[in-house]
């Protein structure tokens, strides 16, 4: 292998970058650069000779898979072999990934030698096939192999373009009706031969009438295309109702003696059981305006006077047989949908309850690589070169340790457990140190931070106490910034601003973009995210629970006209102490 080779890393974490930057060196390669995100790693690779790049997936900025099809699409870089090291396995991503042209995978955590063999293979065949690239890595992606890809000289039949998976009790709907004939009668609905086929298996109807010349007519009429029941009186008709299969439609007189069409109806409806049933009135009393009126308030769907023109009327039950099979298909939908929503809750609380069991063993052993590597710091044995590397070990057990307690105690804030000690923060400090960590990301962004304080530009010495909890107020306020700064288009400035009134303090993050409107009602309610891609819909949620947690309460403000969103935080102020040198 050529140790002369120049290698670009690219991660937005600074600790990871120069983990792999030790690792080459024990491989033996020495001409490394490094880049925080896509965006820095490409204006590298266009300045300066690369044979190399290994590169993160998840970054600001940028993204490892957006810098690969860059890559890919520069004629001078194409052929360049590019390492995705990435903690996603998840199967459309790695499919992403091989499409976009990536040489090979690295899933985090790995070894030095694991990482070479990784570098040999990559050096030697850059530009793997498609297909044997996904053939290497489907056995070893969540969901199993894949499924062999249909030929490019095949196309795929209606047949193949079915999706394998068809909802239990929805029957399959036909793709077109076809159009109206000219000639057709003009109240007919237009159903294809299968839909009037099934009508004529499926749909049973209960004429009621009280004279048998009238009940015979009907029956004759529509016992071609429906199953008919027939009743000779109100009384009747309910016994029927009581005793069987409920029918889809009921043909109902209104004048009939002892029990009236209206009375009939008026028990259909109250019963649970037939109140959806559609009730069309038959009816020879001249279609008075006081009768339909009363009728259809009753819940009938329809009034055809008698004598019933034979064409309008089997139109009118085909129309209302349909709306019944649609208002059929939206209620058992709907509760199907409603009982899908109580497995979802079920197993988010589920999740919920694992994940917190999960992040509570984690701190065992997390803090178990904290104490050795703080004996291993305290051993004279150890090289300075050797410290750094613990010194980093250290500090990114710590990172996962404050992660770790931040997710349980947010899961006992939800639950109203979480137990609350204030202390002195100081918010300035804690503002300017999440900028500092951002710095880079910023400069990539192009976006310029304002540090205000009434209106005034705060000093390095200046603080601003106020009382709650440092590692609450660093996520609260780390989300905040991170959502104002990914919103902030280029070369737009993020307006931080500390009021400080009585016992009360207010901070305001003013940014360029404002929240889309359609999210703006239930901005900090949990999962609700907006055109973020890979958003969890979590940060202004956690945010508010802080918030509230600490004695305090979030805001949001949003103007159209000047394209801005501003946040405002208010939080009770810490006591002042002897040599605090406090913002003005």
């Amino acid at each position: 292998m050529n140790y002369n080779l120049r290698f670009l890393v690219v991660d937005d974490m600074d600790s990871m970058r120069r983990v792999i930057a030790k690792n080459l060196n024990q491989m033996g390669f020495k001409n490394i650069v490094m880049a925080a995100n896509g965006t820095e790693g490409l204006h590298i690779l266009r300045s300066q000779p690369v044979q190399v790049v290994i590169t993160d997936w998840n970054m600001p900025v940028m993204s490892g898979l957006e810098m690969l099809k860059a890559i890919r699409a520069d004629a001078k870089l194409a052929n360049l072999p590019v390492l995705m090291v990435t903690a996603e396995t998840q199967r459309h991503q790695v499919e992403m990934a091989i499409e976009a042209g990536v040489s090979d995978f690295m899933v985090k955590p790995f070894t030095v030698n694991s990482l070479e063999t990784k570098l040999t293979k990559i050096i030697n065949t850059p530009r793997p096939e498609v297909a044997a690239a996904k053939a290497a890595a489907f056995p070893f992606v969540a969901g199993g192999a894949a499924k062999p890809a249909p030929s490019a000289a095949a196309p795929r039949t209606a047949a193949q373009s079915v999706p394998e998976f068809q909802p239990p009790g929805i029957a399959a709907r036909p793709i077109a009706v076809p159009p109206m004939k000219a000639g057709a009668e003009p109240l007919a609905i237009v159903m294809d031969d299968e839909f009037k086929g099934r009508l004529a298996r499926e749909a049973t109807i209960l004429v009621v009438d009280d004279v048998p010349d009238n009940l015979d007519l009907l029956v004759e009429l529509l016992d071609d295309e429906y199953r008919v029941k027939a009743a000779n009186g109100g009384e009747r008709a309910l016994k029927i109702l009581e005793s069987g299969k409920l029918p889809d439609l009921i043909l109902l007189d209104v004048m009939m003696p002892e029990m009236d069409g209206f009375e009939v109806c008026r028990r259909l409806k109250a019963n649970p059981a037939t109140a959806d049933i559609p009730v069309i009135f038959l009816t020879a009393m001249g279609g008075e305006a006081v009768n339909v009126t009363q009728g259809l308030e009753l819940g009938a769907v329809d009034y055809i006077s008698k004598p019933a023109d034979p064409p309008i009327l089997k139109a009118r039950i085909r129309t209302h047989l349909r709306l019944k099979r649609s208002f059929d298909e939206i209620r058992r939908n709907h509760e199907e949908l409603q009982k899908q929503h109580a497995i979802l809750e079920e197993n988010f609380r589920l999740r919920e309850e694992v994940e917190r069991i999960v992040h509570h063993d984690m701190k065992n052993p997390i803090g178990g690589i904290i104490n050795f590597s703080s004996i291993l710091l305290d051993d004279d044995m150890m090289s300075n070169d050797q410290k750094e590397i613990i010194k980093d070990i250290e500090q990114s057990a710590y990172s996962v340790l404050n992660m770790v307690n931040l997710s349980l105690d947010l899961y006992k804030m939800e639950q109203g457990t979480y137990a609350f000690t204030p202390g002195r923060v100081d918010i300035a400090q804690l503002l300017k140190r999440i900028v500092k960590e951002k710095q880079s990301e910023l400069e990539a962004r192009q976006v310029s931070v304002q540090f205000m304080a009434s209106g005034k530009e705060v000093s390095e010495q200046e603080a601003f106490f106020i009382a709650g909890d440092e590692l609450l107020c660093y996520s609260l306020f780390g989300n905040l910034f991170k959502n104002a700064m990914e919103a902030s288009g280029q070369q737009q400035t993020i307006k931080i601003d500390l009021h400080g009134k009585e016992d009360r303090a207010m901070i305001s993050l003013v940014n360029h973009g404002a929240v889309p409107l359609g999210i703006r009602e239930h901005f900090f309610d949990k999962f609700v995210t907006a055109g973020k891609q890979g958003g969890t819909g979590l940060g202004t949620y956690s945010a508010k629970l802080i918030a509230e947690t600490q004695c305090g309460r979030i805001a949001m403000n949003v103007s159209d006209e000047n394209n801005t969103t501003t946040l405002m935080v208010m939080l009770p102020r810490a006591a002042e102490e002897a040599g605090d040198v406090l913002v003005q």
